[in-house]
């Protein structure tokens, strides 16, 4: 009953619209009604009687009531449509407003094409049958009312006869379509993950070919596609099962009333007309039974839906805003980790894990660069997703000029954050537009003022449509490095207080490095930045130097000073950047050899 309230509740605004819609209909069922009545008149009047007065009125009346019908269809179907599709416009920008409200780790907690199945056809199953099912349910009940009352003006006894299939039948549809629900769900699950294994794969398509893997990701999306055919057959299967029992159930209730009535008609006690009236009705009554048994079956399947669409819109964000939650001021000392810890959900409250970073405590001053150095595991990046609370924190505080951050607007703290990450994410739109994301009015002046600070504007400028050149998705269209530049150019219109740099250099060539390391530089100017180094120019140059390892920070300090601390650090530099060290310090020898 709840999943109908909620629906029903996306209707509700469009009531004056469904009134209407319910006026017309009323107007189909009530010349559904007057067809079956004319019937007497017909045979006793005109064939038995020979009335010429009613063989020039009815010939009449008839047209009027298929001309009232047929208007009163299209006016009544298409208000229902539009209610219909208002609802699910309705339901589709709700749906997506609240997963965009959700945290990250419900992300990545789910495929990303199950999700996007809720989104496409979970709602279309509801859109197929809130625009259909309401107006049949509507109109079909009110035909049925109608002819009810037909058959009942004709002959009591004959309607009671002919209704007592009637409840079979309601046992029988109930039966069907609450199995039917179970299967519609089973059968939307498995196209969500036929959409999660297309988005998977066509993601992945350079690491498929790569391989040659296309055989085996053909056969595994036949076993898949397979597995939703299976479930796709179950529903058919009881969907069209439904009218055939019901027509045999009401074979019954024919054959009594043939008989019964047959009976009456011979013996005197009825008109042939009246007959005949009668049993016109009477199929004209078993046909919206009929037809509501399928939009019975359709509520069913969209049912199904809507408590999978629902179970997405009742999850709640794990990083929730404060009631009283107050604007970030501008950050003017420095950003503490006090006693931070942090574990991920597992989703297993038996079993929920290690934590991820342990006892954290570091004092940061604003305007200084930080790098984060320690193996892989660490805890480097998840200490910088607890800045602008991507997650957060599950022991301690994070204060901003000693303000904690949960309780200030999530909105004003990723004000005051830039990120700049090695996998970059530019939106199939111009570059101007990825450089501008989220300040839409900006000027074109300020966009190329932040282009040239990337060291972006000479290779934009040479582009096919300059600014307004369409990047391709993901920004497939230009090489890495243009890329992560067009992303520091997005980080330097946003203006943050704050910069975390999430290996922003590691996978581009030497040539590519220099120019995104000059960007950079001009990003980090006078903003407290946080850099997970992998590159020792990066690291020489950071004003504190942190080394993570185990989720707890294990030592911190300048280069010198941790080189002669002889502890993880020194490993690390000796494994890493050694190396490059070595070849720095030899070019300097032969740039100053006589």
């Amino acid at each position: 009953m709840d999943l109908y309230k909620r629906l029903l509740a996306y209707v509700k605004p469009y009531w004056r619209r469904f009134a209407v819609a319910s006026f017309f209909m009323l107007i189909v069922s009530i010349t559904s009604g007057a067809t079956a009545m004319i019937i007497q008149p017909v045979l006793d009047d005109i064939f038995l009687n020979k009335d010429e007065t009613m063989l020039a009125l009815l010939p009449v009346a008839v047209v009027l009531i298929y001309l009232a019908r047929g208007v009163g269809r299209y006016l009544a179907s298409s208000q229902m449509q539009v209610i219909g599709q208002l609802a699910i416009r309705d339901i589709r920008n709700g749906l997506f407003s609240h997963i965009q409200s959700l945290s990250l780790d419900f992300f990545s907690k789910r495929k990303t094409g199950q999700i996007i199945s809720r989104i496409t056809n979970d709602v279309y199953v509801i859109q197929d049958s809130v625009s259909i099912v309401v107006y049949d349910m509507v109109r079909e009940t009110m035909t049925m009312l109608v002819l009810l009352g037909v058959v009942y003006y004709h002959n009591w006894r004959l309607a009671t006869v002919a209704l007592i299939i009637i409840p079979f039948s309601g046992l029988l549809i109930d039966r069907l379509g609450k199995r039917l629900r179970v299967v519609s769900r089973e059968t939307q699950e498995a196209m969500a993950d036929l959409n999660a294994m297309l988005v998977e794969t066509f993601t992945g398509i350079r690491v498929v070919q790569a391989f040659g893997m296309e055989s085996y990701e053909v056969e595994k999306f036949d076993r898949v596609n397979h597995t939703y055919f299976d479930k796709m057959r179950r529903t058919i299967k009881i969907n069209e099962l439904t009218s055939p029992l019901l027509e045999f159930i009401g074979a019954f209730g024919i054959a009594a009333i043939i008989w019964y009535g047959g009976t009456m008609v011979m013996e005197g006690k009825t008109t042939v007309g009246a007959f005949f009236s009668f049993i016109m009705a009477l199929f004209m009554l078993y046909a919206p039974v009929a037809k509501l048994s399928r939009v019975y079956n359709k509520i069913q399947q969209a049912l199904a839906a809507a408590a999978r669409i629902f179970e997405i819109m009742d999850i709640q964000p794990t990083v929730r805003q404060a009631p009283n939650a107050r604007l970030l001021p501008q950050l003017t000392q420095g950003i503490e980790f006090k006693n931070v810890s942090f574990r991920y959900d597992t989703d297993d409250e038996t079993s929920p894990g290690a934590n991820a970073l342990n006892n954290i405590n570091l004092h940061v001053e604003k305007g200084m660069v930080y790098a984060l150095v320690g193996p892989s595991g660490a805890g480097k990046t998840t200490l910088v997703n607890l800045i602008p609370r991507f997650f957060d924190v599950t022991g301690g505080a994070i204060l901003f000029d000693g303000q904690d951050i949960r309780d200030v607007t999530v909105a004003s703290l990723r004000e005051q954050t830039g990120i700049v990450t090695q996998d970059v994410f530019l939106f199939n739109d111009t570059i101007r537009n990825n450089i501008a994301y989220g300040q839409a009015d900006a000027p074109q002046e300020a966009v190329e003022t932040a282009a040239r600070a990337a060291y972006a504007h000479d290779f934009i400028i040479k582009a096919p449509n300059g600014y307004d050149t369409i990047v391709g998705e993901r920004g497939h269209k230009l090489s890495g490095g243009e890329r992560q530049r067009l992303s520091i150019a997005r980080a330097i219109m946003k203006n943050p207080a704050v910069l975390i740099l999430d290996e922003a250099t590691s996978a581009l060539d030497t040539e590519s490095e220099l120019m995104v390391q000059k960007a950079l530089e001009n990003l980090m100017s006078h903003r407290t930045t946080f850099v997970i180094a992998h590159r020792l120019s990066t690291v020489l140059n950071a004003d504190r130097i942190v080394v993570m390892d185990g989720g707890e920070v294990a030592e911190q300090g300048r280069h010198q000073e941790l080189i002669d601390q002889d502890g993880l650090y020194k490993k690390l530099f000796e494994l890493q950047f050694r190396t490059a060290m070595d070849t720095i310090n030899a070019n300097q020898r032969n740039h100053t050899a006589p």
